[in-house]
């Protein structure tokens, strides 16, 4: 009996594994690709432009200077 129960449990969550794979298509992760991509592209161009933006700080900053 328990085997039984055992291999009953075991293809239920076999069958639920395989559904959540189903949904994928080849099509739909080369569109989700391209987006990724482009925004990507768009995100590391911000944070180039970012970093030039900030000044250059010659001086020297110690957080813990009062406290010692």
């Amino acid at each position: 009996m328990r085997i039984l129960i055992a291999s009953v449990v075991f293809a239920l969550m076999m069958v639920t594994a395989h559904a959540q794979e189903m949904g994928k298509t080849r099509k739909h992760q080369h569109t989700q690709k391209t987006e990724t991509t482009t925004k990507t592209k768009a995100d590391e161009q911000a944070y180039k432009e970012a970093l030039k933006r900030i000044p250059d700080s010659t001086k020297k900053v110690d957080p813990w200077q009062n406290v010692r």
